[in-house]
């Protein structure tokens, strides 16, 4: 069972890792992506280049916050005292609300492009 609890804590932290990696990754492309059509882009397209970076920003985010929502269910399996539960519960629950208000932002968004 020990080694086990060992698995778990190790994909934990390769999850968390790669959340980080990923949100952090996404924020450097965004940047270039953002300092390359202010510089460049026509006022005109600038707005719509603009939100195009958002989207894509969004879209990595979530996946982030879904790698970290997987950790956290990790956690409750080897953790499973009350207090662990609680905290690892509500974390998940602020994650997935911050989750599913991105996505709807990155839906009105990608429909405002649409249009």
């Amino acid at each position: 069972m020990h080694l086990l609890h060992t698995i778990f804590e190790w994909l934990e932290l390769i999850i968390d890792v790669s959340a980080a990696v990923v949100m952090v990754l996404a924020f450097a492309v965004a940047m270039v992506a953002y300092t390359k059509i202010t510089l460049r882009a026509e006022s005109e397209k600038r707005i719509r280049q603009l939100q195009l970076v958002r989207c894509d920003l969004g879209v990595k985010l979530v996946f982030a916050l879904e790698l970290l929502i997987i950790s956290d269910l990790l956690v409750t399996i080897v953790n499973r005292t009350l207090d662990d539960m609680i905290i690892v519960g509500s974390l998940v629950l602020i994650r997935t609300v911050i989750a599913y208000f991105l996505n709807k932002e990155l839906e009105d968004i990608h429909t405002d492009i649409s249009d």
